[in-house]
Order: C-alpha cells, then sequence, then structure tokens
C-alpha cells in the first residue's frame, strides 16, 4: 500500500493465514475507514478476496479503470492494465517480467527487486489517480477528511465500491496470482470438494479476449443494406445478402436489382410497415452511431440482454432497432456508463446485480470458520499455542457433532479443511428478472417505460452523432398500443 505523500508499507499476509498473528487494528481500520479512498486495478476485487480469505473489510475503492475510461483517456486497444495505463498516461515503465511476476512471494525473505516491484505498483496507482483527475503533485490533498476528501468523492461520483465489469481486463496481479496457483503444489489439506477450487467452464472459451472489453471487434460489416419487396412492389425492409438469398435459393423470390441488392417476394409477407417512414427500410451505414469511425465497431445492445431476454416473445421480436456499431473504445465507455443505471435499477427495485454466483450462493460464516480452523491446524500444527489449538478442536468438534473426548483424526480435519462454504440462496432472483417483473406490473407500459429509460440513458450518456435515420427512444410503442391495448398478457421469458 502507499499514501499520496509516498510512504509505503508492505504487508505480509502469510504470517495471518494460520491464525497465528492477528492483523494490526490500526492497519484492519485504514482498510475499512469509510474516508479513506483505496484506488488501484481491481482493488475492488482484491478487498472481496481479503474478506473471503482473512475476514477482512475493505471499502471505498475506486478502479482507475472506470476512471481512464470516464475521461476517455485510455486508449482501449492498448489494454487497462497498470501497465499500460502507466506507460500510456504517465510515460512511465513498470517491470512486469514473467520471472519477477511469478517469483516465490512467500518465501521468508523478499528480494530488493520484489520489495520495489509491489511498491512501484501502489505508488503508480496513486500517481494515475492523481493524474485522471487533473492534480498535480503540489496539488495533492492535505488530509483524508473535510473538503478535499468531499471534492474527491465527488470527482468519483457513482464509481466508488463498483467492481469492474469488463472481461480480458488485463489486471497482472490476478493474472499472476493464478498462473502461480496453477504451478504451485496444492497444500495437503486441499480436497476436490474445496470451495476454494476453480473449475474451468468448458462452455467458455478461455482464451485471452483482446481490447480490454471482453468483445471481438467485427471483421465484416452489419449492414448490407440489402432489401425485400413486396409482391406488388411494396418496400418491407432491409436485410442482409446472406438472408436475401435465401430467398432466392428457395425460389420464393426474384432479383430485381444488384446494386442496391433488392429482392421482390414470391408470396404475401404475414405483416407490412405501417408506412414508408419506417427505420426498417432505412439503409444504414456502416460506422460508430457515437463518433463516426469507421473501423474496429462491435454490435451494442441498447437494452441489455440480462433484460431484453425477460421480455415477452411480443416485445422481442424485430428488435434489431436497439442494436447498434459502437467502436471499440465508445463500446466500453457505454459499458461503464451502463453500470451506473444498472445501480440505479439496483437501488430503486432491490435487485442487488453482483456477479451471479455472489448473489445465487451466499457464503456460510460459520462454516468458512470451521475450515480455516482446520486448515490452521494442519499447517501449524503443535506450532500453535496449546489454548488455541483447543479452541479450534472444539469449535471442529460441535461442527462435526463429536463429543469433547472424541480425538480429531487427521481424515476428519481433512475432511473439515476442504468445506464446501457456499450455501444455495433459495430467495434469489436474478437482477434483470427482478428489474423487468417489478415494470411488467404496470404492464405493457410498464415495460415501454423501461425500453425507453435504456434508450434515452444511449443518448443522454453517449451524445451519438450519427444515429440512423428514424431511431427513437419511443421506437414501436404506438404500434404495441394499437396492436395489443393496455391489456397485452404479460408472459416474461
Amino acid at each position: 500500500m502507499a499514501s499520496y505523500s509516498g510512504l509505503c508499507v508492505l504487508v505480509r499476509l502469510l504470517p495471518f493465514r494460520s491464525g497465528q498473528q492477528n492483523f494490526p487494528l490500526s492497519f484492519m481500520e485504514v482498510l475499512r475507514d469509510p474516508h479513506v479512498l483505496k484506488v488501484g486495478v481491481g482493488c475492488y476485487e482484491d478487498g472481496k478476496r481479503l474478506t473471503r480469505d482473512y475476514g477482512l473489510s475493505l471499502s471505498c475503492t475506486v478502479d482507475l479503470r472506470y476512471l481512464a475510461l470516464r475521461q476517455r483517456q485510455a486508449t482501449v486497444t492498448n489494454g487497462l492494465s497498470l501497465k499500460s495505463l502507466a506507460a500510456d498516461l504517465l510515460n512511465v515503465s513498470l517491470d512486469k517480467s514473467l520471472e519477477l511476476r511469478c517469483s516465490d512471494w512467500e518465501a521468508d525473505q523478499l528480494t530488493l527487486e520484489q520489495m520495489t516491484y509491489a511498491a512501484r505498483d501502489a505508488q503508480v496507482s496513486i500517481a494515475l489517480f492523481l493524474h485522471l483527475l487533473g492534480l498535480h503533485s503540489e496539488a495533492r490533498p492535505a488530509s483524508t477528511s473535510g473538503s478535499s476528501y468531499s471534492e474527491l468523492v465527488a470527482r468519483c461520483q457513482g464509481l466508488v465500491d463498483v467492481p469492474f465489469r469488463g472481461r480480458g481486463d488485463g489486471d497482472d496481479r490476478a493474472a499472476d496470482k493464478e498462473r502461480r496457483r496453477r504451478t504451485r503444489k496444492p497444500p495437503t489439506y486441499e480436497s476436490p470438494e474445496s470451495g476454494d477450487q476453480q473449475v474451468p467452464d468448458p462452455r467458455r472459451n478461455n482464451k485471452r479476449k483482446p481490447l480490454g472489453v471482453g468483445y471481438s471487434a467485427r471483421k465484416s460489416p452489419l449492414y448490407d443494406n440489402c432489401f425485400l419487396y413486396a409482391p406488388d412492389g411494396q418496400p418491407l425492409c432491409t436485410c442482409d445478402k446472406k438472408k436475401a438469398k435465401w430467398y432466392l435459393d428457395k425460389g420464393i423470390g426474384v432479383l430485381q436489382s444488384e446494386d442496391p441488392f433488392v429482392v421482390k417476394l414470391l408470396f404475401e409477407p404475414s405483416g407490412r410497415p405501417d408506412s414508408q417512414q419506417d427505420y426498417y427500410l432505412t439503409a444504414k451505414e456502416n460506422l460508430c452511431v457515437v463518433c463516426g469511425k469507421a473501423d474496429s465497431y462491435i454490435r451494442k445492445n441498447i437494452v441489455p440482454h440480462e433484460y431484453r431476454r425477460h421480455f415477452p416473445t411480443e416485445m422481442k421480436d424485430h428488435n434489431s432497432h436497439d442494436i447498434l456499431l459502437l467502436c471499440t473504445s465508445c463500446h466500453a465507455a457505454s459499458n461503464v456508463h451502463d453500470g451506473f443505471l444498472k445501480q440505479q435499477l439496483a437501488e430503486e427495485f432491490a435487485a442487488p446485480q453482483g456477479c451471479e454466483e455472489g448473489v445465487r450462493l451466499l457464503e456460510d460464516s460459520d462454516r468458512r470458520r470451521v475450515r480455516s480452523a482446520a486448515r490452521a491446524l494442519l499447517t501449524a500444527g503443535d506450532g500453535l499455542p496449546e489454548q488455541r489449538r483447543e479452541e479450534l478442536q472444539v469449535l471442529i468438534r460441535g461442527f462435526l457433532n463429536m463429543n469433547e473426548r472424541q480425538e480429531l483424526s487427521d481424515e476428519a480435519l481433512q475432511h473439515a479443511a476442504g468445506l464446501e462454504t457456499r450455501i444455495f440462496n433459495e430467495a434469489y432472483v436474478p437482477h434483470g428478472l427482478k428489474v423487468v417483473q417489478a415494470h411488467a406490473e404496470l404492464g405493457l407500459r410498464g415495460l415501454m417505460d423501461l425500453e425507453r429509460r435504456w434508450r434515452q440513458h444511449f443518448l443522454t450518456s453517449m451524445q451519438p452523432r450519427h444515429l440512423p435515420p428514424l431511431w427513437s427512444v419511443d421506437h414501436n410503442h404506438s404500434k404495441f398500443l394499437r396492436k395489443y391495448g393496455e391489456d397485452l398478457p404479460i408472459k416474461l421469458n
């Protein structure tokens, strides 16, 4: 850890892992003090690990990646790791060699290179924070209380204690820990049932994704701007060339024109546009709707999928209106703004978002204490004070329903050390579903309000300058009301 004055403190966590020592009270107070900002890359996630592994509380964190994206000072294609931000914004080079990062950090004595590495990471985080807020070294806050603290928090509005949502974000420390975990021989007390075991999801492609946003830029245009016509020649909609050719291949359409590519259907379509001033009849450009960049763009769901997926089928059909193109930088910035609205919705409708595991699975503190006690006995053994060893044994016996005279076998300790500490939360409802359910109670208009809110949020937060013609926050709402009225049965998916 480092302060803006330059003071660095290196805390070795290993001695506290077995319970032989207690953390200093002053150290714990700094971590949980809501008037001391803790800044860095992945600091919120670090806090969660400290809580899980050591019972420490870390509050008032600000992830530098959010500040960089908010102020458009990060070149997303270069990554959002601490090393990338330091090089791009401060012109500072951090030594991230594999030999140093994956050296023995549990050695009894750290090398000077290791201590320097840790200190520079902390000092650079402070420097980046000051730089991103436009503060110079001579303008550093004089204290962490009063108006100076309030000013800093105001500049970080909406970013305090917010987990970073991006994937493949380049968090060097997390990657280093994972590499060391994979190469280090597991302790003898670990069992396959342990809650700490990380099992890769075979459904996911575990290769690192580029761009720091969890998505790859499209390699082909999204809009081919082909047209489908009704048998009488009325334009129906635009579509991609693959779909247009499908009608030709099936013999249910004929080619009217090559440029533009027009296919006239040989059958009566199920529906026709209400007028020729229809969004789906307009040609659309393959460029970022925010800044106009014409390459490296990604599809953006204006109404996020976690909400749209629960809409009734009638509101999910033909929703390409809410899929727009954004360049990689604007896409990342838009995701940050989306996080703020999601948090507002979470608070308004008592629908915590968090990661899915964090809500679906609850931590059982009693089981966690038993597991920690067993691991302490296995690792420290006779090295523990007699009174402490007896306290831990009593705790484990009580959990295992053993009487106080029964001897704890190695097998019993191994079982307790491998306990799964998470239990299923039977009351769990996904954030998106809970928000949609609350709006659905007001009927069709309630769902349209949610849809309109997300569309307006995109306009307000990103101020797009290149929207397709006829794009609207009220798209299809009048049509829905005419077709279904106020009494559309709402069946959420």
